[in-house]
């Protein structure tokens, strides 16, 4: 059975923190009943790790800041074997603020050890959750990236720029591509927007809604796509729940 692991730096944000790692359990669960082996690790300093460590995924405590050194942190568990005794054939990084369904992998076949699966479309949900928008991202698609670890050989298993807080997505691509001689190529895969969902939250965003839509307004709320279909009613209950009481606070 293939082993893939998701990469998710954390930080603040609890309660949202906790709907979505609830529902990347679901996510793993399913994958694993269905042929692929998944599990995460979250990487943290806060009150996110008894979550994570509650769902029964990995943890590494440390500081929140650079976002680089987090991420490869968790690389490194995942798929180094001087850490890991069972590593992963595949890692994934993974916002602490998304949702992915699990049927996007499993309908797609895994990437070959040469290959990155990216995927061109997602969903952004609005701060204020009263928005959300269907986006197609060029080039690269968006940073939820299957990546076979076999590629991370070659950079110590450690991908990110260690000091950088931004612009990690294609800095990352670009380093794997380096370190591998430019041997490896990209497979974007044409999904449905709903597949991937990033929720936005005021405060603790590296990209504003605004900025990821430039100027394309979402004109449909969240809490109208089909709870059941998508994703659990459960989840839908508890994010909108989420945002209303972030409503009540500000």
């Amino acid at each position: 059975m293939m082993s893939l692991w998701f990469v998710v730096p954390a930080h603040g944000r609890a309660d949202l923190t906790r709907v979505c790692l609830r529902v990347l359990a679901d996510t793993c669960e399913t994958l694993t009943d269905n042929g692929i082996q998944a599990t995460a690790v979250v990487v943290g300093d806060d009150e996110n790790m008894d979550t994570a460590r509650d769902l029964g995924f990995g943890t590494i405590e440390q500081d929140n800041t650079p976002l680089g050194r987090k991420l490869n942190d968790g690389y490194q568990l995942a798929a180094d074997p001087a850490y890991n005794p069972r590593p992963a054939d595949y890692v994934v990084p993974f916002g602490s603020d998304d949702w992915i369904q699990p049927w996007l992998l499993l309908n797609v076949t895994l990437p070959k050890p040469n290959t990155i699966m990216c995927f061109s479309r997602c969903a952004v949900v609005s701060e204020d959750g009263s928005r959300i928008a269907r986006l197609t991202i060029p080039f690269a698609g968006v940073g939820v990236r299957v990546i076979p670890t076999q590629l991370l050989e070659a950079c110590g298993y450690r991908p990110a720029p260690e000091d950088q807080s931004s612009g990690l997505d294609r800095a990352t691509l670009d380093r794997i591509t380096k370190a591998n001689k430019h041997r490896n190529r990209l497979d974007v895969v044409d999904n449905q927007p709903l597949q991937i969902i990033d929720w936005k939250t005021r405060g603790g965003n590296i990209h504003s809604y605004d900025w990821y839509v430039r100027g394309h307004r979402g004109t449909e709320a969240p809490w109208a796509f089909s709870a059941g279909r998508e994703y659990p009613e459960w989840a839908l209950d508890e994010m909108r729940a989420v945002y209303e009481g972030s409503l009540v606070a500000a």
